[in-house]
């Protein structure tokens, strides 16, 4: 329970609005922004050709802005995870007046050590409440700025991810009435030849969908689509007999890893109908798994027919189907490669190493 507690405090850390300020990038970002508001601010205060008070100023009130800005992304960075389990408006909200209240308090400090130990009276004026407010209308007009930002960079991403979603789900539609269409011929075929054989398929069959349908996540984990691809064997087997051999060789695999559903499947289907049911001997199907680092390697591989068997089409729609999918999923980081040689067709799904956490 703690751990499934804290991968779900992960997963909503991770899909935030708010960036994470403790990372190096952000921070680099934080430091260049502070020093951009200080170059304005300087700039517009100063006449050209003052010279070295210019930049004595400019460096007083950088060091004055890297402390604010270092210090609120640290703020921000020590609360992420709590803002991100309170609705979206109030962590803005609240982000917001996180940001003041930082400002202000830096603004007092600095004004109350100007004030007694009258270092940097020449930068901080002696004005008390203007020198407050102007800090605070300075932060609420750039904190507005950046918060506006992430916000909107946030509603992209998310409909980018929802677009995502519906073409995987719909790619995924497609696929369930071709899987459906294969088994009945495959059962067409058992019908008067086996009948009891037929009837164990059909069970299998609905065991099969059963498990398919009752997902509302087009992700499953790993272990699951194995064991749906396995269940697909087994009907195949029943059909085809000793033909049919498929060897499975995926324990280094994590079993927690998420794919999209009925990846395995469709290609498993392809190297049994295109490579082994050509074949009168039939032949041996190998699954293999491997990982290297974050990056998880599945090859299916199955004997090519000898070249004086009649050439059957290609499945063409689930070998593309299969692939974008993938790049939905993970754009740029999948990659589905078909290779034919030394007498085997192989085809390799790579993708990265990333755990199911709903």
């Amino acid at each position: 329970m703690g751990m499934a507690r804290l991968q779900r405090t992960q997963a909503a850390q991770d899909d935030f609005f708010l960036p994470d300020f403790c990372s190096g990038p952000v921070v680099l970002v934080v430091v260049l922004i502070a020093e951009l508001v200080a170059f304005l601010l300087v700039i517009a205060r100063h006449l050209p050709g003052e010279g070295i008070t210019l930049w004595l100023d400019l460096a007083r009130l950088s060091l004055f802005l890297q402390w604010i800005g270092l210090t609120s992304a640290g703020v921000l960075c020590a609360t992420r995870g709590l803002l991100a389990r309170i609705p979206l408006r109030r962590a803005v909200f609240t982000s917001f007046i996180l940001l003041l209240a930082t400002t202000g308090v830096l603004s007092e400090i600095a004004y109350r050590l100007a004030s007694y130990t009258g270092i940097g009276q020449a930068f901080i004026p002696l004005e008390h409440g203007g020198f407050l407010l102007r800090n605070l209308l300075i932060c609420a007009i750039v904190s507005l700025l950046l918060l506006r930002y992430f916000y909107v960079q946030y509603q992209w991403k998310l409909n980018v991810q929802r677009e995502a979603r519906a073409r995987i789900e719909a790619l995924q539609a497609r696929i369930h009435p071709h899987f459906l269409f294969n088994s009945i011929n495959t059962i067409a075929a058992l019908i008067r030849s086996n009948p009891e054989v037929a009837e164990h398929t059909i069970m299998d069959l609905a065991d099969l969908f059963r498990a398919s349908l009752k997902k509302t996540s087009p992700m499953v984990t790993l272990a699951e689509e194995i064991s749906m691809a396995q269940q697909y064997q087994h009907i195949e087997e029943l059909r085809l007999g000793e033909r049919l051999k498929v060897t499975w060789h995926t324990d280094s695999l994590p079993s927690d890893a998420h794919v999209p559903q009925l990846l395995l499947q469709p290609l498993l289907e392809n190297a049994i109908y295109h490579g082994i049911e050509t074949q009168p001997q039939g032949g041996t199907v190998e699954v293999l798994g491997s990982r290297e680092d974050d990056s998880l390697m599945i090859d299916i591989r199955n004997p090519l027919p000898p070249g004086s068997a009649p050439q059957r089409q290609g499945n063409q729609m689930a070998m593309e189907n299969v692939h974008q999918r993938l790049m939905l999923a993970w754009p740029g980081r999948a990659s589905l490669k078909v290779d034919k040689s030394g007498g085997f067709y192989r085809v390799c799904v790579r993708f990265p190493y990333d755990k199911l956490t709903s």
